[in-house]
């Protein structure tokens, strides 16, 4: 007859440790999903900065009521390929605290020498350029300070 020295259940038997196991694995998973998976936006998004922003108010005149501004800044191309088109989120806060978040295509500067169209004369890799960003009708509960302007969408051509 033969006798198991440690029958099933008896304190001297290795016992797996299940708990510590299944947290091992699950933060394995969660680790390579994480790794894995794209992370929104920002998997596409050239790398754009945007600073020196100026308030310009639009003048009546010319179909426009002048009520609308131009934020104007500089916008740094910091990666390897031109752009052709940048789309930004602007956040307005107004006199109560509210905020107000409205999305706006990016243009060349009046008066800067390169057309308004990106597509047609981009922003090369390393190059720094004034851009205006046209806003018609800011909230009318806006408390006139710059609004806070994030990056929503690049466009960009492949390097040659």
């Amino acid at each position: 007859m033969v006798t198991s020295p440690n029958p099933p259940g008896s304190p001297g038997k290795d016992k797996i440790p299940w708990p510590l196991l299944m947290l091992f694995v699950l933060v394995t998973v969660i680790i390579a999903i994480i790794t894995v998976l794209p992370r929104g936006h920002e998997t596409t998004k050239a790398p754009v900065q945007l600073g020196q922003v100026e308030i310009v108010p639009v003048p009546a005149g010319g179909g426009r009521t002048g009520g609308g501004v131009y934020l104007d800044t500089q916008l740094h191309n910091a990666g390897t390929t031109a752009i052709t088109e940048v789309e930004v989120s602007v956040t307005f806060v107004e006199n109560d605290g509210t905020l107000k978040t409205m999305t706006f295509p990016v243009a060349d500067m009046p008066g800067t020498g390169h057309s308004h169209d990106l597509v047609n004369d981009p922003i090369k890799s390393n190059e720094s350029r004034r851009v205006s960003i046209y806003v018609e009708e800011p909230p009318t509960g806006w408390n006139h300070q710059p609004p806070q302007i994030t990056v929503e969408n690049v466009s960009a051509t492949t390097p040659p």
